[in-house]
């Protein structure tokens, strides 16, 4: 007879809908009713007694982030005596005080984080990075890297000079995306277009075009969309001052998409030999990079390092096996 499983995050991106399905296979899933709650009172006491019924019900929990949702269910699973996991998505450990980014920024999350991940049965990380930003906190954690996986279907690509990067040209995630090295790079490549997939703030795409009217913005488009766009693209940019994995990315290489990224966080541990790896905000880098990268036939490679080492089945595999081996009975 399966387990019954309390399922818990905050959001709906397409990893957390993979494992969510991944679960189901092996387990009776629940998922409490958190996703939208805002943070006033009554909300924070709904999300509480929604968590501890589900503890109270449940033989096993799993949290999607380290985050105060995760809080309220490892306390509870600690209370009754419950194993419970937690997957770290990275953000909940960054503190990058410079461009105002990381769960770290508020020191009240500390505690709490601490806590979280010191009583859950084992700790997932997304990657090498992240795992040694997660001991930097708890040494003594069972800590197991988790990359993230695709679905490895086989795509018809049809190349076109075409420069892929998604991120939000907003505010707030501008400079960690690194667009700006992204656009002043664009200006060298007149015969490519460069391709914005995201939200933007209507005024940072004024002056975007005013510098290089080659540049699309998208907007924030549905995930087969944005797959049209990396079956066409012969480049794919991260150029991030910080990822703790990079799933856009991931996605690209499957597409055969050249990467070009920053040595910042887990990109290169993700792109491995297949790409090119520059510094943060090195335009004159960049440029030639993608130069590089627009004559390389390294998109099979690309695709080929996608499905030896981040495929949804050996993710699934990992987790099932890692859950399952903490005295189950």
């Amino acid at each position: 007879m399966k387990n019954k499983l309390l399922f818990i995050s905050a959001y709906n991106s397409s990893f957390v809908r993979n494992d969510l399905e991944i679960l189901k296979k092996h387990y009776i899933v629940k998922v409490p009713d958190l996703v939208g709650k805002k943070n006033n009172l009554y909300d924070l006491w709904y999300s509480f007694f929604s968590i501890l019924w589900g503890v109270l019900r449940s033989d096993i929990v799993l949290c999607w982030f380290a985050d105060f949702k995760a809080y309220l269910a490892i306390s509870a699973a600690n209370l009754f005596d419950k194993r419970s996991f937690v997957i770290v998505g990275g953000y909940e450990v960054a503190n990058l005080p410079e461009i105002n980014y990381g769960g770290l920024l508020n020191k009240g999350n500390l505690k709490r984080l601490k806590y979280t991940l010191s009583k859950a049965t084992k700790v997932f990380a997304v990657s090498e990075f992240s795992k040694t930003e997660i001991t930097d906190l708890i040494s003594s954690t069972d800590i197991k890297v988790l990359y993230h996986g695709l679905d490895l279907r086989e795509n018809k690509l049809q190349k076109e000079n075409l420069v892929v990067t998604i991120g939000n040209a907003t505010e707030d995630t501008y400079k960690l995306k690194g667009l700006e090295t992204y656009i002043k790079t664009s200006q060298q490549f007149p015969e490519y277009r460069f391709i914005i997939i995201g939200k933007y703030d209507d005024d940072i795409k004024q002056k975007t075009l005013q510098m290089n009217s080659n540049i699309t913005f998208t907007g924030q488009i549905p995930q087969d969309e944005a797959y049209e766009w990396l079956k066409k693209a012969k480049v794919y940019c991260q150029l991030s001052l910080r990822e703790s994995f990079g799933v856009a990315l991931l996605e690209a290489m499957n597409f055969e998409c050249i990467p070009v990224v920053t040595n910042r966080g887990a990109l290169p541990e993700v792109v491995g030999e297949t790409g090119f790896i520059v510094s943060y905000d090195d335009v004159e880098e960049t440029v030639n990079a993608i130069r590089f990268a627009i004559h390389s036939d390294n998109g099979s490679e690309a695709r080929k390092r996608v499905k030896d080492n981040f495929s949804l089945q050996k993710r699934e595999l990992l987790l099932i096996k890692e859950m399952k081996g903490t005295d189950e009975t």
